[in-house]
This record gives C-alpha cells, structure tokens and sequence, in this order.
C-alpha cells in the first residue's frame, strides 16, 4: 500500500481528498507492477506511470480550487505544495526522491539578479492569479521586488566602474602621457555619461519619445562617452608600446573584460527599468480583459490560462526525448535556482544582441519560468517565456543554452539568422524543423565552447555563427 497522500491545509477539501487517494490507488498498481520481473508488467508499470503522471494536473487544479474558493487577493502555497508545484513530488514511496535532492535547499535558493525575471512555477500561477483579479502581483519566496533588484544591479555597476576607473589611472600613469586633470576627466566622463549613452546608443522608448532638449542632451552624452572610450584605447595602445614598463596581452585583455562588463551591465539596468513597464502593462491587459467577470469566472480563466500553458510544458521532453512527466524523476537532481539563473545571465552576457530582436522591443526580455519536469529549454511564443526544466537531460547548461536557443530561433522574424544558417552545407535539404533541432545543438556549442575560446563547430558552421553573431551597429 503506497503511503497516503496528504496537504495539511487541505486535508479537510473532498475534491483534494478524493484526488490525492486516487493518485494513491493509481501509485499502488504501479508500484506493484514496477517490483514484478514479468516483461508483460513492465509494459504495464510504463502505462501506469503515465497515468500517475496525468494526476498531476488534477491534484493542482483541485488545491487550486480549494484556495480560490475564498476568492483571496492572493495565492500563497507552503512547502508542501511547492515541492509538489515545482517539482512535482508527491511522497518519497511514490516518486522518491533521488539522494542529491535537498528540498530545504531546492526551496531556499534564490534567483541571481540580472535582466531576466525569473519565476518557479508556482510564482506564475500566482502572477497569473493576481492579474486575473488586478491585485498586485506577490513576490517570489526565490526572488526580489523589481525596484530592489535594480538598486542591487546599480550598486555593482558603481563597484565595476570604480574598479575600472582605478585600472586604467594605474595604466595610463606609466607613461605620463596625460594629465591628472586629463585622466580625471576622462574616467569621470566614462561613468557620468554611461548609462544616458547606452539609452541614445540602444534608441530605448525613452531616447526616441524624449522632448529635443533632453534627446539632445541624450546624444551629447553618447557623444561624450564614445570619444572618452576612444581615448581610452589610444592610451592603452600607448602603454603596450611603453618601452619601460609595457603593457602586456593578459593585463590588457583582463582590463577590457572589465570595461566590456560595465557596458553589459548597463545595458543589463535599462532592460530591467524597461521590464518593470512591460509587466505592468501586461498586468493591466489581462486585468482589464477579466474586468466584468464575475468569481466564478475569474477561478476559471486561472485554470484556462494554466491550461494554456500545459501544452508547452510537454515540449521540453519532447525536444529532449525523454519521459513527458511533471512527476519528479528519481534518478535526478533540480537545478538550483541560483545556479541556473547564474548561467542564464552569463550566457545572456555573450550573446546581448539577442535583446536587440523586434520581439524584446515589443514584449519586454521574456520571463524564465521553471517547471517540474525533465527536458531541455524551450521558448513559449504564445506567451513570450522561456521554459525550463527543474530536472535537466545531461546537464543545466544543455538545458538553459536550448532555452535560449530556441528563443533565438523562434524571435528571428527578420531572418537574420535562418537565411545564413539554411546556406551551411549539412543543412541543405532539412525541413524547418529539422534545421530548428539542429541550430539548437550547434548554438549551445557556440555559447558553452566558441564563445570562450574553443573550436568545437564544423569549419562551415562555425564561420557561418561568426556572421550570425557579428556585432551590428545601432541605428542612428
């Protein structure tokens, strides 16, 4: 007999009640099945499971229900329901757990902050819950307000400039060849001027709505910053050619990892300010579309949206070819918030111009959702997020880099990518799907490997990526 199946809060909700004890009677067979040695069972045991795993989406929806019958302003869940939300666990004699799997850890991790928004499915539900009914949208217990992670961001790139600042006066004083009052000017210049310029350089909403004295200010800026940049690099092509103390290619290359990361980062802020507007308003769209519905009603476009949302929660298996279950695999371990977060954000790092696609200036940088499951990422178009698997095939930077290669793919709506790929002359003859699958493999190559350095592409593909990926001048 499979142990009981129990949500404290709820232990007293019929529907709640009777689902989680038919999930128990389905879990009984199966585990009956899955302990016998007669080929026929094990056939049976696979069907079973399957059968296990559709329960998922009728124990959420019944929790669901259970919550919203008071029509609250906003969906909470415990531990006990988190662990079963996001990482579809259900009891350790059912879907055990494997030994790396520390849920207090798993539970307790946080998002690294960056210029993604980053949510555990439970969070989206939340979200989903607090636009339906217009209330504010909660906090997630992995992540920070929008305005706190800001503020954080601002602070680093503040360190960052400081610290570049003080490398370049140490450089450029080797060899006397400015001023004190030359060098002040110039790193102050760089740091004043940074962010106002990214704004002009990167034509945000901001830049093109502003009133001439401000845009003109914006471009005097831009100004400013690009020629103390330039003066920047001619002392430090002096100081290579410093006949008493010359500046050397690893100390060279290391300064201008710190400059290039306080240009990202800048950029990183001004997406994030951008970002806080777009949720708002997509906030306010659907808010508004459920305006006159009654609660009823309300408690059921929560369960359409999350239907919504099923379909694309299936591909991440699909792409990877594994088991399609939101039940947690006993053979892995989730991916930490933290560390897949981290990894987004360093890959995003080598690849900003993806920020750069018409998509992003219309919907705002995609959220990234984790979801129970195993698989490889993958971007919803439906609803502009990028789908993570909490239990990843091979390894989180597989999944996260498919994540994002996907969204490469799908975003490309001016081609710029699929016309110079499709000309490789592997893919010749590959239909539109075939090309998708392998563009996702050969760009998590090109992001994990090519990007630092590594010669791991085909000579074809790999210069074909080198002109994909090619810097692009921002429009004037």
């Amino acid at each position: 007999m499979a142990a009981k199946i129990e949500f404290k809060r709820w232990k007293n909700v019929p529907d709640v009640v009777n689902t989680a004890e038919e999930i128990g009677k389905i879990a009984d067979k199966y585990l009956q099945y899955a302990s016998s040695n007669k080929s026929e069972d094990k056939a049976q045991a696979r069907k079973t499971w399957g059968q296990l795993s559709d329960k998922y989406w009728d124990l959420l929806f019944a929790i669901l229900d259970a919550q919203t019958e008071s029509f609250p302003s906003a969906l909470t869940f415990d531990e006990e329901e988190r662990l079963f939300i996001d990482f579809g666990f259900l009891h350790d004699e059912i879907t055990p757990r494997n030994k790396k799997f520390d849920a207090s850890l798993a539970l307790t991790s946080k998002f690294a902050l960056g210029v993604f928004s980053y949510r555990a499915f439970s969070d989206f539900i939340a979200d989903c819950w607090g636009m339906i009914t217009r209330n504010p949208l909660p906090v997630s217990p992995s992540g920070e307000k929008t305005e706190d992670k800001i503020e954080e961001l601002e602070k680093r790139l503040s360190a960052l400039q400081e610290k570049r600042n003080s490398e370049i006066l140490k450089i450029v004083s080797r060899s006397k060849n400015m001023t004190g009052t030359d060098l002040d000017a110039l790193v102050s210049d760089m740091s004043r001027t940074l962010i106002s310029a990214t704004k002009a350089s990167m034509r945000t909403k901001e830049y093109r709505e502003a009133k001439d004295d401000l845009k003109q200010a914006m471009s005097q800026d831009r100004f400013r910053y690009n020629e103390a940049e330039r003066v920047m690099e001619t002392q430090l092509s002096i100081a290579q050619k410093d006949e008493e103390e010359p500046l050397g290619l690893p100390e060279l290359e290391m300064f201008t990892a710190l400059h290039e990361s306080t240009k990202i980062l800048a950029r990183k802020i001004i997406y994030c300010r951008q970002e806080s507007d777009k949720i708002r308003r997509k906030a306010e769209k659907i808010s508004h579309a459920c305006a006159q519905f009654s609660q009823q009603m309300m408690r059921k476009e929560l369960k359409n949206m999350l239907t919504k949302k099923k379909e694309y929660m299936a591909v991440p298996a699909k792409v990877a070819r594994c088991e399609q279950s939101l039940l947690c695999p006993h053979d892995s371990e989730p991916m930490l918030y933290e560390t897949a977060s981290r990894i987004m954000e360093e890959m995003s790092d080598l690849d900003m111009d993806m920020f750069g696609v018409p998509r992003i200036r219309m919907y705002g940088v995609p959220q990234v959702i984790f979801i129970p499951g195993q698989g490889l990422g993958t971007y919803d178009w439906a609803d502009h997020t990028i789908l993570l698997p909490v239990f990843p095939t091979t390894s989180a930077e597989k999944a996260i880099a498919y994540g994002a290669g996907t969204f490469r793919w799908d975003s490309d709506e001016d081609r710029i990518l699929k016309n110079a790929y499709e000309t490789i002359k592997d893919n010749k003859g590959k239909s539109i799907l075939e090309m998708a699958t392998s563009f996702y493999k050969d760009y998590f190559l090109w992001i994990t490997k090519e990007k630092k350095g590594y010669r791991i592409l085909p000579r074809d593909t790999h210069k074909t990526f080198l002109q994909m990926f090619a810097p692009r001048k921002q429009e004037d």
